[in-house]
């Protein structure tokens, strides 16, 4: 084999290789499965002692958590044609009076807004964004 047949068989291993990470790193709805705290909402950090969490169940496509005192429940159905997206459906929260309703009302916001999920800074770690890009919901991996 000569020189060239070699750098071409080189570049195409790099090539398949660097593609293969690209796509590998690419957050999916399904790795969502599981409780999330939630971190920060429209890059405001959460300060409340008892941190709001979302739960997700991708295989029976609900989702439920705490946003502070109250609770939040949630179908959703993820987008076949992009794995990153989905749409939350008919989400209900309860309705007490709440110490901190400020920060709850921002969640509640954040989530009527979500369309997309993408990878975090670490692996712990994931961002609800709108359909602009923007990180609404900041989570961080419980279990």
């Amino acid at each position: 084999m000569n020189k060239n047949g070699i750098l071409f068989l080189i570049g195409l291993c790099l090539g398949i290789f660097w593609g293969s990470c690209k796509g590998g790193s690419a957050f999916k709805v399904q790795d969502l499965n599981g409780k999330w705290a939630i971190v920060s909402v429209m890059d405001e950090p959460v300060t409340l002692e008892y941190r709001p969490f979302l739960e997700f169940s991708t295989a029976e496509k609900r989702v439920h958590g705490n946003v502070g005192c109250n609770t939040l429940s949630a179908g959703f159905e993820p987008d076949p044609k992009d794995m990153t997206a989905f749409q939350l459906i008919s989400p209900i929260t309860t309705m007490m009076a709440c110490i901190h309703f400020d920060t709850e009302t921002k969640i509640v916001h954040a989530i009527n807004h979500i369309t997309h999920v993408k990878k975090g800074e670490t692996p712990n770690h994931a961002k609800l964004v709108d359909k602009e890009g923007n990180t609404l919901l900041l989570l961080e991996r419980i279990t």
